[in-house]
C-alpha cells in the first residue's frame, strides 16, 4: 500500500507518515506552505498564489502524485474547495480519508461532499465529532521512542514552568500569564518559559527541562492537543480546561490536572508544593501516551480502516 498524506498540521501526518514506513508502506507527506514550527516534509511546493490560482496550481502540483499512491490522506482540507475533488479520486479508484484537526471543522460542520464521496472520516481531538456525524476518534500520535520519559528532578534548580501557544487567544494564554504574575507576587520562586514561533526543536528542549506544563486553558474549547501529548510523553505534569462533556469521551484515567481558568493559581500552587505529586502526574502521563498515543498503537488502527473500504 503507498500512501500521501497531503497537510501539515502540527506535526501529526510527519508522525503517522513514520509509523507507517516502519510497518513498511511507503507513506509520504506533501505540503504547500512552510510550517512556521519547521516540520519537514517530504515535498513542499509554498503556494503564494490568491484564490482562485493558488487552488489551480495545488490541483496540477497534486496531478504529479496521483498514479504513485492509493491511499490519500487529507489533512485539514482537501485539495479544491467543498471538496469537489474527492469525486474525481473516487472515479480514480483511489482511497480518500478526511482528517479534521480544528478550525477548519470546528462550529461549522461538515461539507457535503466530505460525507459523501470520502472513504473515512477522521477527528484528532473529541470535541469535533460534535460537527463530524460520520467522524472517528483517531488520537494524535507520539513516538514514544524519541520522546524520553524524564526521571523526576526534586528540584535542584528554580521551579519552571513552560507554555507555548500556537496563539495566545486560542490557548487562553491570559489566564496563564495572570497566575503566573500572581505566583511571583505572593513570593514563589519559579521561572516562567513562554514559547512563542519558535522552531518545533527548540520546544522539546524545553519540554525536557520543564518541572510543570500548561497548555490548553481557553474555556471555549476544552481539549488537550500535541503540545500536551509531547509533554505528558516525556512524563511531565499538565494543566488543561477539559469541558465536563468530554471527560467521557477521552480514554479513561485521563492524567491531566483538569484547570479551569479560575482555578489556575490554585492547581499551580498544589503542584509546586507538592514534588510527589508532580512525580505521580508525571508516571501516569507517561503511561497513558503509550496505551493511547503511542504511534504504533494508533497507526495500526489506522492501517485497519484504510484496509476496510
Amino acid at each position: 500500500m503507498k500512501i500521501l498524506h497531503i497537510g501539515d498540521v502540527a506535526g501529526v501526518p510527519q508522525n503517522i507518515a513514520q509509523a507507517q514506513r516502519e510497518l513498511g508502506y511507503k507513506s509520504d507527506v506533501l505540503s504547500y506552505k512552510k510550517h512556521p514550527f519547521r516540520y519537514k516534509t517530504d515535498f513542499c511546493y509554498p503556494i503564494t498564489s490568491k484564490f482562485p490560482y493558488n487552488y489551480i496550481k495545488m490541483f496540477f502540483i497534486f496531478l504529479k502524485f496521483v498514479k504513485k499512491y492509493d491511499v490519500y490522506h487529507f489533512h485539514s482540507g482537501t485539495i479544491l474547495p467543498k471538496g469537489i475533488d474527492l469525486v474525481l479520486w473516487r472515479i480514480l479508484n483511489k482511497k480518500t480519508i478526511v482528517h479534521h484537526h480544528g478550525s477548519e471543522l470546528r462550529f461549522k460542520g461538515e461539507k457535503y461532499l466530505y460525507s459523501r464521496f470520502a472513504n473515512k472520516i477522521l477527528v484528532s481531538t473529541p470535541d469535533l465529532l460534535e460537527w463530524s456525524p460520520k467522524g472517528i476518534w483517531l488520537p494524535n500520535p507520539a513516538d514514544t521512542r524519541e520522546y524520553k520519559f524524564t526521571e523526576f528532578n526534586y528540584q535542584t534548580h528554580k521551579l519552571r514552568i513552560l507554555h507555548a501557544p500556537s496563539s495566545r487567544e486560542i490557548k487562553g494564554t491570559e489566564y496563564v500569564v495572570q497566575a503566573i504574575d500572581k505566583l511571583k507576587k505572593d513570593g514563589y520562586d519559579v521561572e516562567f518559559i513562554l514559547l512563542e514561533n519558535v522552531p518545533h526543536d527548540e520546544v522539546i528542549r524545553q519540554l525536557r527541562i520543564a518541572d510543570i506544563v500548561v497548555d490548553w486553558i481557553n474555556p471555549s474549547f476544552g481539549i488537550y492537543g500535541v503540545f500536551s501529548i509531547e509533554a505528558m510523553c516525556m512524563g511531565k505534569p499538565v494543566l488543561c480546561f477539559i469541558k465536563k462533556d468530554l471527560v467521557d469521551k477521552y480514554y479513561t484515567n485521563l492524567p491531566i490536572l483538569n484547570t479551569y481558568p479560575e482555578f489556575m493559581y490554585e492547581n499551580l500552587t498544589k503542584l509546586i508544593e507538592n514534588p510527589e505529586e508532580r512525580a505521580k502526574f508525571g508516571v501516569k502521563s507517561r503511561k497513558y501516551v503509550e496505551e493511547v498515543h503511542d504511534s504504533r498503537v494508533v497507526i495500526k488502527k489506522l492501517i485497519e480502516m484504510y484496509n476496510n473500504n
